[in-house]
């Protein structure tokens, strides 16, 4: 499955506006943020290095490891966020 990734901050001055991934389907037509989160850590070490601290969002939601992704859902990632 083909899925269309926004990233935002530190990841979008590395990796650009977004990319498409392809990611295996854990269920016919849906596949899950872990295995969104595996591709991406795979596309350059800064992403690696943040692993589990990247957060994404689906459809505007942050989203867990075991949510779902289906085709036409929007995927955001965004490196950790600090305050002050």
């Amino acid at each position: 499955m083909k899925v269309r990734i926004l990233f935002f901050a530190s990841l979008r001055d590395e990796l650009g506006e977004s990319r498409t991934v392809e990611v295996a389907e854990a269920l016919p037509g849906e596949t899950t943020v872990a295995a969104l989160r595996e591709a991406v850590s795979a596309l350059t070490p800064a992403a690696a290095r943040l692993g589990r601290r990247l957060l994404v969002a689906v459809n505007e939601r942050y989203a867990a490891d075991a949510d779902a992704v289906r085709p036409g859902d929007t995927v955001a990632f965004l490196p950790p966020l600090a305050g002050g």
